[in-house]
Parts: structure tokens; C-alpha cells; sequence
């Protein structure tokens, strides 16, 4: 008898995106015709007590029964990109453009990002748009970006979330150079719990890097681009990684000083921070994630650990000028990764002891690394510091930066798109993004999502 092969995760995903379909739309009309039915009562109720004349009755109904028929209407109305105004563009990225948009219907501010399905099957990336779309849906935490729409048309998909106006953390980094450590404290405090949020809904993020982070309207931190989550790396991305450490593991360490390795993070930050981002730096990425026996959700602490040293010093910890010396330096953790010593005037840039026990304890062999939050919160860096379950109540420690904002459609905090300066460090990637007509609708089963509240 012949053995069946296992099926694989598309064919998985679409069983189970079957199976959450029926469910919500069964529940959908039964929700609808019992909130209908409430309604109906309702008004019948209230004329009773307006003690309304047949006339007056007849014509109240008329009114009550149009509200009805115009709201199931709108139920049937498919959500499509026309139904959105286009506001401006907030974000550009390998396979699309992320706009500021306001839903015609409803007023709703959001990102409306959207994606060329050419694009994503060529660099075989649906399964991570979907990925992230699955997540998206899946949670209410107010750690996560939320999800308001999710739709296609023939060449494009489409994710409208609630807009974060404060830009990220990389841009806040990138004018600040270093943090104080009690901002350090209160930002790293939250982005642990972002991404807590995220492995309880049994997630591993991944890809964690500074422009994940977003600020929001009251400065706390939302986590955000969930693409890579979940073990759905490809194997061409991985073996193309492995092929790099492969080329690069003979080689030898080039030592630099504090002072390059600050100067050298600043002048590439500055000068080619979206096209260096998009090749991919490993300047975050825990060793193990490319190791044959396998990982789990400590790679996202690793990252944390790098992302930490950062926010303290002012360069990842494994920086380089290129990519095959920055694996390098991520290959030989263990002879790279130093405490920064300054002297004279930068002496108040020294890490504390305490900041360094924890840095160390995160960027660690995967056996001695930090393994829970529990752990992490009664880490001397944090004990008797911080509430992590006040962070975002009045109780909690004031946020270091709150965004100026002057309407919910403020967009300082992003670049300007109708600036040539700002539009020239996306030129390599505009130049690459060209979404030609080709039908890939199968390709998104179960994309379409549309929020409840």
C-alpha cells in the first residue's frame, strides 16, 4: 500500500481556514438575526411607551424597517480598496507601499498596506503574508497592532490596522544615538511584554529588530510585521543563510574599536537604513535559528539582548560595514561580544553592572539564556524599577517620548513621500517594485478579514 505523504502547511492552513470559515459565518448569521431580533423588540417596546397612533406607528416603522434593510446591505458590501481615501503614503517596503488611509463608510484612520501578489509568490513569500494576517486576527492584546480589514483584488492584498502614529523605534533611535537606562528600562520592559503577548497566542516572532516597534499616541510600545513568524521560514532563505555562515566561517574577526563600531552603525543607519534593512542584517538573528536541531521562542530574547545593547551603546552588538562581516561577528558571539568602556567625556555612557548581567544573560548559549518573563522581570535590572503590569495603566512609569500629534492624521513621525531627499534612500526599492496583472486569488484562501467592533 502506498504511504501518503505529510501534508504540508498550505494544504494545513487551508483545512483549518475551511473550518474557521463556516464557524464565523454561522455565528455571523446567528448573531445577526439575535441582535436583529433585539432591535426589533426594542421598537416595538418604545412605541408602546411614546403611545404612538396607528398612524404614527406605521410611519415609525417604515423608517425602522429602511435602517434595516440599508444596514443588511452594507453586510453584503465586499470591502475593496476603492472604499478607502487614500490620504498619504506613510512606508515603502520590498513588495508594496503602506498608506495612511480614512474608510469612507466609517471614518476609520489606518495603515492600509498593500502587497503585490506577483512579488510575494516570486520571493515566495505569501505564506508569511498570511502568517501575519493569522496573527493579526488572533489577538486583541493592546501590546499588538490590531487588524481592521484584510482583502484582495486581482494583482493586490490588503491589510487596513489601526495606525500608530509615533513612528518607530529606529527613527527615535536614530535622533537619539544612545538611551538613558531608565528609558532603556521602561521600552525594553515593554517590547518583552509585546512580545510575550505574541508567544502566548503560540508564536515566535523571529525577525525582531527596532523597526518593529512602534510608538503610539501615548508613547507605548506595539509590536508589529509578523511575516517571518511561526516557523514558516522557507528553505530557500534557510539554506541561503546557512550557505553564508558556510562562506564566512573560516574567516577571521576584524577587531575594531568602540569608537568605529559607534561610528560605523551611525553612518550606515544614516545612510542606508531602508536598502540595508532589506537585504536582511543578521545584526539580531539568534545563531541557533539556523542550526539543524532546531529552536524556539528564546530566539526572540537573543534579539531582545541585542536590541538592549543597543539602546545603551549605539550599535548592535556584532555591527560591521558589511553583511558577511556582521556574520561573522554573530558566528563568533562569544569572542565578539564586549562590554563598551568609555573614558574622559563619554564616561557617562557606560553600561551598569546590572545592564550588562542582563545583556549577558540574553545573549547567551540557548541553555543559559533567560527563559521566561517571570525570570526576566525579577532580574535586578527590573526588580523593585518597574511594574510590568502597570506599564500602561496611570499607575505606570510616564512614557520618556509622547508623540506631538495635531490630528489622528498627523504624520510627522513618518517620512515624507512627497520630499525628493526622503524618496531618494527608497529609490533601490521603488525601482524593484513592479506589480504586474496575474490571477493569484487561490493563493490567498481565507484572507479576507473584517474586525467586529
Amino acid at each position: 500500500m502506498e504511504k501518503l505523504s505529510r501534508p504540508s502547511a498550505a494544504t494545513k492552513r487551508k483545512c483549518m481556514m475551511a473550518q474557521v470559515y463556516f464557524l464565523e459565518y454561522y455565528f455571523d448569521i446567528l448573531t445577526y438575526i439575535s441582535h436583529r431580533k433585539n432591535r426589533t423588540e426594542q421598537f416595538k417596546k418604545n412605541a408602546i411607551e411614546k403611545k404612538l397612533t396607528q398612524e404614527e406607528y406605521n410611519k415609525e416603522w417604515k423608517l425602522y424597517c429602511g435602517k434595516e434593510r440599508a444596514y443588511l446591505r452594507k453586510r453584503r458590501i465586499k470591502t475593496k480598496v476603492d472604499q478607502f481615501h487614500i490620504l498619504t503614503q506613510v512606508g515603502q517596503g520590498g513588495y508594496g507601499q503602506v498608506y495612511l488611509a480614512r474608510k469612507k463608510d466609517t471614518g476609520e484612520i489606518c495603515a492600509l498596506k498593500q502587497m503585490c501578489k506577483r512579488k510575494l509568490l516570486k520571493s515566495n513569500e505569501i505564506q508569511h503574508v498570511l502568517t501575519e494576517r493569522d496573527i493579526l486576527t488572533a489577538t486583541n492584546s493592546p501590546w499588538l497592532v490590531k487588524l481592521l480589514y484584510a482583502f484582495q483584488d486581482v494583482e493586490n492584498v490588503y491589510l487596513a490596522m489601526e495606525y500608530v502614529p509615533g513612528g518607530d523605534l529606529r527613527t527615535l533611535l536614530n535622533k537619539s544615538g544612545i538611551l538613558l537606562e531608565v528609558h532603556t528600562r521602561f521600552y525594553i520592559s515593554e517590547m518583552f511584554m509585546a512580545v510575550n503577548s505574541l508567544h502566548e497566542l503560540g508564536f515566535i516572532h523571529r525577525d525582531l529588530k527596532p523597526e518593529n516597534f512602534l510608538i503610539d499616541a501615548n508613547g507605548h510600545i506595539k509590536l508589529t510585521d509578523f511575516g517571518l513568524s511561526r516557523g514558516c521560514i522557507s528553505s530557500r532563505r534557510i539554506n541561503s543563510l546557512k550557505s553564508k555562515l558556510d562562506n564566512i566561517k573560516d574567516k577571521q574577526i576584524v577587531q575594531r574599536t568602540i569608537v568605529e563600531k559607534r561610528t560605523i552603525h551611525k553612518s550606515m543607519r544614516k545612510e542606508k537604513k531602508w536598502a540595508f534593512s532589506l537585504v536582511g542584517s543578521p545584526d539580531y538573528i539568534a545563531p541557533e535559528i539556523l542550526e539543524t536541531n532546531g529552536y524556539d521562542y528564546l530566539v526572540d530574547y537573543w534579539s531582545l539582548g541585542c536590541i538592549l545593547f543597543e539602546f545603551l551603546s549605539g550599535y548592535p552588538p556584532f555591527t560591521a560595514p558589511t553583511i558577511d562581516e556582521i556574520w561573522v561577528n554573530v558566528y563568533r558571539w562569544k569572542q565578539v561580544l564586549e562590554r563598551p568602556v568609555y573614558i574622559g567625556e563619554d564616561e557617562e555612557f557606560n553600561l551598569s553592572d546590572e545592564a550588562w548581567d542582563l545583556i549577558t544573560k540574553l545573549i547567551a548559549d540557548r541553555s543559559k539564556r533567560i527563559s521566561s518573563l517571570p525570570q526576566l522581570q525579577a532580574h535586578p535590572f527590573f526588580k523593585n524599577k518597574i511594574t510590568f503590569d502597570d506599564l500602561r495603566s496611570e499607575k505606570g512609569a510616564t512614557p520618556p517620548f509622547i508623540p506631538k500629534l495635531e490630528s489622528d492624521i498627523d504624520t510627522t513621525y513618518f517620512d515624507d513621500f512627497n520630499n525628493p531627499k526622503d524618496l531618494l534612500l527608497y529609490k533601490e526599492i521603488m525601482e524593484k517594485h513592479d506589480c504586474k496583472y496575474e490571477e493569484l486569488r487561490k493563493e490567498f484562501i481565507g484572507f479576507t478579514y473584517k474586525h467586529k467592533n
